[in-house]
Formats: C-alpha cells, structure tokens, sequence
C-alpha cells in the first residue's frame, strides 16, 4: 500500500515543474580554462533560482556565482511541467533537464558548472 501511494504522487500533477517553482542546487563541477590552457577548480556552491513566466527568463537567488543573475529563456526549448529547458545571456547558455543543470560562459576565461537541483 505504500509503495501504491508514493507511486500515485509520483505521477499526479503535483510532482510536476511549473512556473515560479524554486530549485535548490549544488555543484557538481565549477571549473575554468583560462587562455594559457590552465584549468582551475573552484570551490563547489549552493544556488537556487526559478522561473519567472513573467519576465521568460531563469531568475537567480542572492547569493553565489549567479547572484541576482537573470538569463532568457530561448523560444522552442521551454518545457517546464517536463522539467526541460534553455536560456542563455550575451557570453553564457544553461541547460537544465530533470534536475541537471549544466552552464557554460565564455569571458576572460572559459567556465563550466554542473549541479544536482532539488524542486522545493
């Protein structure tokens, strides 16, 4: 019977991604190469962002690599209810897909992050 229950809100629409839900994630990877080829590894972070229909666009949090960062959503790859999508700003681009999310910038130095997110 257990099993039964956790199974059916697995699957109710409740469990599915949405507009302004927030997520939580740590790192998995921050690193960067710079223009010597020298890669540099950087401490791991906790962020959080969401998706704000309003403004079409990943919004996030106050603190971190991305503070306050805001990046547009890109036409034809928003999925939210199946927890798929991209955005990207002037020098970066973020995929994100059932609760990977992965970036990458290219400024003074080529910069990549990888991250586990939780919905809350």
């Amino acid at each position: 019977m257990k099993k039964l229950l956790i199974t059916l809100l697995l699957i109710s629409p409740f469990s599915f991604a949405d507009w302004d839900d927030v997520y939580y994630c740590q790192m998995t990877n921050n690193s960067g190469i710079t223009v010597e080829g020298k890669k540099e590894n950087y401490i791991l972070e906790k962020f959080q962002f969401k998706l704000d229909k309003a403004r079409n666009a990943v919004v996030f949090g106050g603190s971190g690599y991305f503070t306050d960062s805001v990046m547009e959503l890109k036409q034809g790859r928003i999925w939210p209810k199946t927890e798929e999508w991209m955005a990207s700003d002037a020098n970066s681009m973020l995929y994100f897909k059932e609760g990977k999310f992965l970036y990458v910038s290219l400024t003074l130095e080529a910069n990549s992050k990888s991250a586990d997110c939780d919905k809350f």
